[in-house]
């Protein structure tokens, strides 16, 4: 039997009875606060952004509803859970069918898990008025990766003016890396280019997976974009790792990466549709490996220290060093992200002088280290050996239209970045 909960995200203030069996997710209706149950730098209404609509603050609130109650239930022996989540929506009449349908569906994608999704109205707010602030071109979400940072110095090098935009993570190494590189980029470009985090999170996190994460993040980039009067929101990330292809056949490939899959961007891209929000989500790095970015950057004559600065972001999806006498804040070096990290560097030339957790511990830890990645290890080889599975990309889920011959020559090229890596 599938393990599951039943959520309401609501304000914290509404007075309506939540129905019985649900947890309510009181959000506080100020900007800087904390319930039992959402801490938040955002109000209910969405303050300080400016401009907002009952539309995207819906859309906000859905996002954040769904990853609180994703971290709050923990997986039980089976891996599919069934979830259910009830909205207050400022707009009701949005939310229809189809557009429950479609964020329901863009769950499902992004978690394996079945969710139920269903609103009811909430009480009137105020939203903040718009004001005359400089047109940002465009809003760019920063992570802490080394992709976004490729992708932040991509934009500043063509001469745009983005509005960077951040989710200050639960994770000491990935609020680190945030903060080191919007700091850098700042001291970098002139005018400093602009840089906002946000916190939303809850008190309660028994689940340790955050697959919904990449839902929520999106949806402030879209607040922002629409609150910086630009309709463009970039999420750089290579579309090898986006695609992420089995490496081998009775390997599934990690739900954690599906959050720039093109499938999700399409699902997100028509949920805004149908919900009236004209933004346009693009992946400027979308036919690139990470190597290919990491060159086109190389190319471009980015400023002096990119590249130390590039070693501080964090690629590894298996962050913990401190189970194996080490840093639990540095790249661990074996993990899958950890070794197209590397094969990154290699493929592009630039020294990598990145801190691996495989490179700083020693004898048992180290070994227990290898052996607890050996899974990892393993699969890289031999998919690196076989090449890229046409049939495992033909039998992939895709956006209509979509370019399957050339995803083909994407993943071989990102395998062969990956057989450039020594591997233990």
């Amino acid at each position: 039997m599938a393990t599951g909960g039943k959520y309401t995200i609501r304000a914290a203030s509404d007075n309506a009875a939540d129905e019985p069996g649900y947890v309510a997710l009181a959000w506080p209706r100020l900007a800087n606060s904390a319930t039992k149950a959402v801490e938040s730098d955002l109000g209910w209404d969405l303050t300080p952004l400016p401009g907002v609509t009952p539309a995207v603050a819906d859309l906000v609130h859905l996002a954040v509803g769904a990853y609180l109650a994703d971290r709050r239930t923990r997986r039980g022996v089976r891996f599919s859970r069934s979830l259910s989540l009830r909205l207050a929506a400022l707009d009701p009449d949005l939310w229809d069918s189809t557009t429950l349908e479609a964020a329901a569906d863009l769950l499902a994608w992004l978690t394996g898990d079945e969710w139920e999704l269903s609103v009811t109205p909430a009480a009137p707010v105020d939203l903040p008025g718009t004001f005359s602030v400089p047109t940002l071109e465009p809003v760019s979400l920063l992570s802490g990766g080394l992709d976004s940072f490729l992708g932040a110095i991509t934009h500043l090098g063509a001469g745009a003016r983005p509005m960077f935009l951040g989710h200050k993570d639960t994770s000491t190494a990935i609020r680190h890396a945030q903060g080191a590189v919007g700091t850098w980029l700042g001291q970098q470009y002139s005018p400093a280019p602009s840089y906002a985090r946000f916190a939303i999170s809850g008190t309660v996190r028994p689940e340790p997976t955050s697959r919904s994460r990449a839902f929520m993040f999106q949806s402030l980039g879209v607040a922002a974009a629409v609150s910086t009067t630009t309709n463009r929101l970039v999420v750089a990330e290579n579309g090898y790792t986006s695609i992420n292809l089995p490496l081998r056949a009775n390997r599934g490939g990690a739900l954690s990466t599906r959050s720039t899959h093109p499938v999700t961007f399409d699902r997100v891209q028509r949920l805004l549709g149908a919900l009236g929000i004209d933004v346009t989500i693009e992946n400027p790095f979308e036919w690139m490996t990470k190597g290919e970015a990491m060159t086109a950057v190389v190319a471009g004559d980015p400023p002096g220290g990119w590249d130390a600065m590039a070693a501080l972001t964090v690629s590894c999806g298996k962050l913990g060093g401190n189970f194996f006498e080490g840093s639990p804040n540095i790249n661990c070096g074996l993990c899958v992200p950890c070794l197209v990290r590397r094969g990154t560097f290699i493929a592009s030339g630039v020294k990598d002088s990145t801190r691996y957790l495989v490179n700083e511990i020693t004898g048992a830890p180290r070994g227990h280290l290898i052996e607890v990645r050996r899974g990892d290890i393993e699969a890289v080889r031999s998919a690196a050996a076989a090449g890229v599975d046409g049939n495992a990309i033909d039998a992939g889920t895709w956006p209509v239209g979509y370019d399957l011959d050339r995803a083909e020559d994407l993943v071989a090229r990102g395998l062969r970045e990956l057989g450039m890596v020594d591997l233990p």
